[in-house]
């Protein structure tokens, strides 16, 4: 991850720290951070948010805000962000991402690694 991890909180830093050199998708971002919360018994809430020229997708990791990057981005950075206003959380949309063990989040990272060398 090109994020600065020190910028995270401990646990989530921790915790993403295995995964410092993979770059992901937006939505797979989302898969991650999910993952990762689900390892440590935190909570994790996906959202897509309509942001002006594009939909971006954040989550609330343990009461941490996150931005994964626009919604179709097929290559983006996990970065801590403020809390939305109310306003945006009202119109924003719950986003289904499929809960993966670890052993599928080494799958998805392995997947990208190899794509980006093709």
């Amino acid at each position: 991850m090109k994020s600065k991890i020190t910028d995270f909180p401990p646990r989530l830093a921790e915790l993403l720290s295995p995964y410092g050199g993979v770059t992901l998708s937006a939505l797979d971002n989302l898969k991650l951070l999910k993952a990762l919360a689900a390892l440590a018994g935190l909570s994790c809430k996906c959202l897509e948010l309509s942001d002006e020229p594009r939909a971006i997708y954040v989550a609330n990791w343990d009461g941490h805000w996150f931005d994964c990057g626009f919604s179709n981005a097929y290559s983006a950075e996990i970065r801590p962000m403020a809390p939305p206003p109310e306003a945006q959380l009202a119109t924003a949309n719950q986003v289904e991402v499929p809960l993966l063990n670890a052993q599928q989040l080494s799958f998805m990272c392995m997947q990208y690694a190899h794509f980006d060398h093709c």
